[in-house]
Parts: structure tokens; sequence; C-alpha cells
């Protein structure tokens, strides 16, 4: 996989109000008042039009979290249930990697001369955290700082969360291309087929640089969990892999998950199964972290979908993406399975996905595109 086509394989809404309907009384959210309905006496119904007849109270006053979301525009028309989506970020370019925490959204900018970005959670200004930067694609996020693979660069930077400028973690002999952290260390894949970590604070003050696995079939993105890291291997022998955070014992090879894939690209964890996109057969697959038992094939979660992207998973769901022109966001339960709903559509080129307590988040991968946040 190119590193163009790994950009291109990173849903999108830049809506301007949360719209309504013609006909009987559509109950809307404000923006910190109590809630509101909108009666609307003809055909158009919106709520600055001639037609809208009067506004009146009808609810409770909102809640935080409600008024956090309603602080920027929304769009209600894609959403199944009505929620609000709403467009963290708008005309962002390219915006690749995406992570959260407790209090913000990051991304980057997969551009020659990039940047990474957060925003509130809810919605706010967008603060540059680093700009100048060398495509930059992954992104990983720890209580102290902000990572990132500069992909034409070669290297991995960090910034501090409270203001700074970038400081060096490691270089690469190959364009870096997704990254994940723990408490410790900072773990990247990379164009020549090396999967590699350094400390979190760097390399430059004496920390060793460990090489985890060598000679991998373009490893794609990766995640971690208390012993090993777990990733994808896109092309050749297409398979999902992990080994041990200390590397792979001389003479070894990475344990193998699931085998004979077909273009794996996004991988997400929970406690006891590895989830991911196949891109190739258009479906999203889970295995044991232990493995795919002999003879046996991965659980498919969901098939025939268009170039499934990205994939994150919570308690009871695991969402993902689908990167087409009108494309979306989808869930499937983890238990009883089904065919997965399109959580939210008309998403354009839907690319990265994350989810937190509350919300899920996604990219918009187009040259105008947008980071977009709904409810659960």
């Amino acid at each position: 996989m190119s590193v163009s086509r790994t950009f291109a394989v990173l849903a999108a809404l830049t809506g301007t109000g949360c719209s309504s309907v013609s006909g009987p009384p559509v109950p809307i959210h404000d923006a910190g008042a109590p809630d509101v309905t909108i009666l609307d006496a003809g055909a158009d119904a919106d709520a600055g039009s001639a037609a809208d007849t009067s506004i009146v109270e009808a609810g409770v006053v909102d809640s935080p979290a409600e008024d956090a979301a309603e602080a920027g525009p929304c769009t209600r028309a894609d959403v199944p249930d009505g929620s609000c989506v709403i467009t963290l970020a708008a005309g962002q370019g390219a915006p690749a990697g995406l992570t959260v925490d407790s209090q913000y959204v990051y991304w980057t900018l997969a551009e020659a001369d990039g940047g990474v970005f957060r925003v509130p959670i809810g919605g706010g200004p967008v603060t540059t955290l680093a700009s100048g930067q060398a495509s930059p694609l992954g992104v990983a996020v720890d209580s102290q700082n902000v990572y990132w693979t500069n992909s034409g660069g070669d290297t991995v930077m960090s910034a501090p969360l409270d203001g700074g400028p970038p400081a060096f973690i490691m270089a690469t002999s190959g364009s870096p291309l997704y990254i994940a952290v723990d408490a410790t260390r900072v773990y990247v894949t990379t164009t020549v087929g090396t999967v590699m970590s350094a400390p979190v604070g760097g390399t430059g003050g004496g920390g060793a640089l460990t090489v985890l696995a060598t000679g991998q079939d373009q490893p794609g993105l990766l995640a971690v969990d208390d012993a090993s890291v777990y990733f994808t291997n896109y092309t050749g022998v297409a398979s999902v892999v992990s080994v041990p955070k200390g590397g792979v014992p001389e003479g070894g090879a990475p344990f193998v998950i699931a085998a004979g894939e077909s273009l794996p690209f996004a991988i997400a964890l929970d406690a006891t199964h590895v989830y991911w996109t196949a891109i190739g057969t258009g479906s999203v697959r889970m295995a044991p972290k232990t493995g795919v038992p002999d003879g046996g094939q991965p659980t498919v979660l969901a098939t025939g979908q268009a170039t499934p992207a990205g994939v994150a998973v919570d308690a009871t769901n695991l969402y993902f993406t689908s990167e087409i022109s009108a494309g979306g966001v989808f869930v499937v339960a983890l238990a009883g399975g089904g065919m997965p709903g399109a959580f939210v559509s008309s998403q354009g080129y839907a690319n990265a996905v994350v989810v937190d307590a509350t919300n899920v988040y996604w990219t918009d991968f187009s040259s105008n595109g947008s980071v977009m946040q709904v409810a659960k």
C-alpha cells in the first residue's frame, strides 16, 4: 500500500443548522435555554421562515452535554434517531489520523506542510498543536503529550498538551505510518515493514529504540494492550498479527491471529478480541487474541461494505466507516450480531473513527474534509 493510498483510506458533513420538517411540531434542543418546539404552518419549516407561526417552550432545560453539542452547527437529517451531528472542524483539507481524550479531539492534516490540531469535545475553537510538519499521519495522545508520525520526514514527534514546541521522539528508516502509545513507550509501523518503539520521552536523551518486528508486508494501523502490539499486514501474505512489547525473539516471527486476509487495514481491541476491516472483501471481522483455531475462520461482523476503513469498539458495539462518496458510519452489536445499521449516513469519504463513553467521532478524508461528532 503506497503512502498516497494509505492517506486515501483514512464521515463528513458541514451542516449549517439543525433542520426541521413541515407538518407537526418538531422538538429541538436550544443552546442553553429550555427545549423548544417549532410550530410550522406551511411547507417551509425552518426556524427563521415566515411560515413559522410561533415558538413555545416544550421541555426541560438542556443538560450540559446537550448544550455543548448544540454550541456549533448540526444537522439531524442523516441520523436515524434524529441526533445532532456536529461539525467540530470544517475545511480541513485532508484530516487523517484521529484520537480523543477526556477533553479534546485530535487529528492530523496529511499534507506536505501539515499539522496537528485539537478541538474541545462538543465544539469550540480549533487549536494548532504543531505546524510545518511533513505529511503527519498517525496520531496518539496520553495525559501529557500528543504524538504523531511525519510520514514525509521519517520522524516521530510529540508536543506537550499544555503548549510548547514539538519534540523529537525517534527517526525511522522508512516512512512512519501509524502510531499507538502506552504509559511508557510509543509504537509505530513503517513503509519498509518494520514495527518499532521508543520511550515517550524520545531517544534524544539516551532512551533506547526497540525494533519489534521486521520484514512485515506493509504493516498498517496498530493497537496495544498490556502485553502485546497488534497490527495488520496489508499486502503480501496479508494477516493480522501480534508481537510482544519487548519484540519478537531472535529467529522468531509475529504470532498470527488470522492469516489469508484480503487487505486488512484498521484495527481495534477489547479485552479478549481483535477487530479489523478487510478492504479486499468489503468486510469487518474479529478473532480472539489467542488466534483463530486450527481450521477455523474469523467471525464476520459485516459483509458487502464499500471500502470499510476505520474501526472502533466499545463494550457493546462495533463502529466502522465506509469510504465512498456517500459513505457513512455503521454500527453492529457485538452480542447477537446481525447486519450493521447506518449510524450516520451521507458522510462523504468516511475514514478514521474513534469512540469514547458518550460519542462517536470520525473524519471526512476529502479535499474539503472535516472532523465530525455524534452522540451514541
